[in-house]
């Protein structure tokens, strides 16, 4: 704790964000010093651009799914949420199990990725965009259809509807991953 940029932290803020997170001292004045790092502003707050920065996300197929998943409700986030975004991805230890670190807010996350349009549901349209995103166009729009069709028939909605009445709910969704092991798959060390 002895850097500069930590010593911004006072203990209450990194004790309260510890309850809310799961997460250590020692990771929380991490975290902070990577925020610090990225915030090139000093504004306190960090912009799509500046998570689109990051060498390790710009190389991902899904960076602009994740990082509007981080920017769901604003266009900016402080530390605060950024610690607590970056929480879902914590390892969930028994004991250490949070609102936002379970396997709930984990799914929930990943329905944030392909809720593209962001209205609580997972359309035709919405399935559309991702997987482009993740084959590009090495799949052509009859397969790609097929594929969109039998993921929202997978979830258990209507598919015999037309495009306005084809989606996919939250609770659909969470049920397909049933027996997907989420909680570690949508994990990494801090």
């Amino acid at each position: 704790m002895g850097s500069k940029t930590s010593s911004l932290l006072r203990p209450d803020e990194v004790q309260d964000l510890s309850e809310k997170t799961g997460f250590t001292a020692r990771e929380i004045v991490r975290l902070y010093n990577r925020f610090a790092c990225l915030d090139k502003t000093r504004s306190g707050y960090l912009r799509r651009e500046d998570l689109q920065n990051i060498p390790e996300f710009s190389v991902n197929p899904l960076c602009n799914r994740v990082i509007e998943a981080f920017f769901w409700d604003s266009d900016e986030v402080n530390f605060s949420q950024f610690a607590i975004l970056l929480s879902t991805f914590r390892p969930i230890r028994s004991r250490t199990v949070t609102e936002f670190n379970n396997r709930e807010g984990k799914i929930r996350f990943l329905f944030r990725l392909y809720d593209v349009d962001k209205d609580g549901k997972l359309s035709k349209d919405d399935f559309h965009e991702v997987l482009t995103g993740l084959v590009g166009e090495t799949v052509n729009d009859v397969e790609m259809e097929k594929v969109i069709l039998r993921a929202i028939d997978e979830a258990g909605a209507d598919i015999t509807n037309d495009d306005e009445d084809t989606y996919v709910t939250f609770e659909q969704f969470k049920k397909t991953l049933d027996h997907v092991d989420v909680e570690t798959r949508l994990s990494m060390p801090f």
